[in-house]
């Protein structure tokens, strides 16, 4: 059951890093993440790199799928400072069914620390505990490698791709569609503890 009624964006801390509520004072931060071609070139949300006006507008969806309790988008930011440095989050939370979609994105300054990795399995723990989720899913551009890996790595499974689902940049592209249901997150954390 369920034990979170989305009154406060709770924080949620790893050994490296503190994920919290995106604020208005993120906005340069969010806006240096996203205008790095390396992070643009597999997300798939802008046609251009966003301006000022476009990441207001990001602040604000965040702000509201909380209200609607439907999501929550965290900064990622690395311990001890609070500059964010990447977001990640879920939405089309789905209570009924018990389903919700993750995303996220890093400044590529920090790829290839396990950043994300600490900061998505945080997450992970957060949904399947406090939501009682059954089902987590994921949407990765088709040739994104590294969000793959991500996913696999974290027990995620490929259930296969949705061929040209969104028309980006004047092409269409396919989108890899992955999944991860509780028993297989349980079962991998009992791995990773060494109890089975």
């Amino acid at each position: 059951m369920a034990t979170f009624d989305f009154d406060v964006v709770p924080d949620l801390c790893t050994e490296r890093l503190r994920l919290r509520r995106i604020v208005a004072s993120d906005l340069p931060a969010w806006a240096e993440i996203w205008n790095s071609p390396q992070v643009m070139r597999y997300l798939i949300d802008f046609e251009t790199m966003p301006d000022d006006n476009e990441v207001w507008s990001i602040i604000e969806w965040a702000d509201r799928i909380f209200r609607q309790k439907t999501g929550i988008r965290w900064a990622v930011t690395l311990k001890p400072s609070d500059r964010m440095i990447g977001s990640c989050g879920f939405h089309l939370y789905d209570p009924r069914n018990r389903n919700l979609e993750i995303g996220y994105e890093l400044h590529h300054d920090f790829w290839r620390r396990g950043i994300m990795s600490e900061a998505v399995d945080a997450m992970l723990q957060f949904c399947f505990d406090r939501l009682a989720a059954h089902r987590v899913e994921a949407n990765v551009t088709v040739g994104n490698e590294a969000s793959a890996a991500l996913l696999t790595a974290l027990g995620f499974t490929l259930e296969g791709a949705w061929r040209e689902r969104v028309l980006w940049r004047g092409a269409f592209h396919s989108l890899w569609l992955y999944s991860l249901l509780e028993p297989e997150y349980r079962a991998r954390i009992l791995r990773s503890s060494g109890s089975a």
